[in-house]
């Protein structure tokens, strides 16, 4: 998953809404949500190249969203899967199960990722580097912020700032309203005008058309895309709602997927 957009405590109805992308090379096979645990019961999609999944929902309200920091694509193939992390912080279905868990992982042994974990109440933000066995977190404060492939609310990526000011719209409206207003905010293929250079700088000429693609929300090109979407809204120990587009957003249609929280 490539960029969240997260809506604490500012919408009227819901403490916690999450919009999300996740981008991805179109060869590698991944199917949309499902039951992926029973114990606790956890639904999100799959990877099906190493079984692990970029995003994930407990039927208590838990959240839990990778994304990948930029750069990490030109990495070698790491020793250990970074959507096993997403498994496993979702099994430990709580914020202090999380830190448990993170406080044992050696972030080497994995390419570089940000961790977005947390529920109606307490939502915070993992950073895993190479560079360092320790992993950092920090507070997600009340407001409109965006997690792409760097650290919250960077100002390094364009698509940023365009993701919070179309979230301002969404912000506030009554739910149905709100939706419309996130689905909007994930197909958008606005591309900035330029690029700034300390971002063009990491890579070579040849590439900086591709990188300028890649600050669409929305991302089309020839071998990587958005390859699917979710909105999520969080209420004190429950997922009220959680739409899932497995296609590209500007593709749709979301299906609603909570009932698979719920089964009756």
């Amino acid at each position: 998953m490539c960029t969240i957009v997260i809506l604490r405590h500012i919408h009227p109805e819901w403490p916690l809404v999450l919009a999300a992308n996740r981008d991805e090379f179109y060869a590698r096979p991944a199917a949309g949500p499902q039951v992926l645990s029973l114990t606790p019961r956890v639904v999100g999609g799959r990877d099906l190249e190493r079984q692990g999944t970029w995003m994930g929902l407990t039927d208590g309200g838990f959240f839990v969203g990778l994304t990948n920091q930029r750069g990490s694509a030109n990495l070698t193939r790491a020793p250990r899967s970074r959507g096993e992390v997403v498994m496993r912080a979702l099994q430990a279905h709580s914020v202090e199960g999380v830190e448990r868990y993170l406080a044992e992982l050696d972030a080497r042994e994995y390419n570089p990722f940000n961790l977005l974990y947390g529920d109606a109440g307490v939502l915070r933000v993992a950073y895993a580097r190479p560079d360092s066995e320790r992993i950092l977190q920090e507070d997600v404060p009340p407001g409109v912020h965006v997690l792409p492939n760097d650290v919250l609310d960077t100002p390094a990526l364009p698509k940023v700032a365009r993701a919070r000011k179309l979230a301002e719209k969404a912000a506030r409206k009554p739910w149905p309203e709100a939706v419309q207003e996130l689905q909007t905010l994930l197909a958008d293929h606005l591309l900035p005008e330029r690029v700034p250079e300390l971002l063009l700088e990491e890579f070579p000429p040849e590439l900086h058309e591709r990188i300028r693609q890649y600050q669409a929300l929305c991302i089309h090109t020839p071998e990587y895309g958005t390859r699917s979407s979710a909105i999520v809204a969080l209420a004190p120990g429950r997922v009220a709602h959680y739409l899932a587009a497995d296609v590209a957003p500007c593709q749709g249609p979301y299906q609603d997927v909570t009932p698979l929280l719920y089964p009756r």
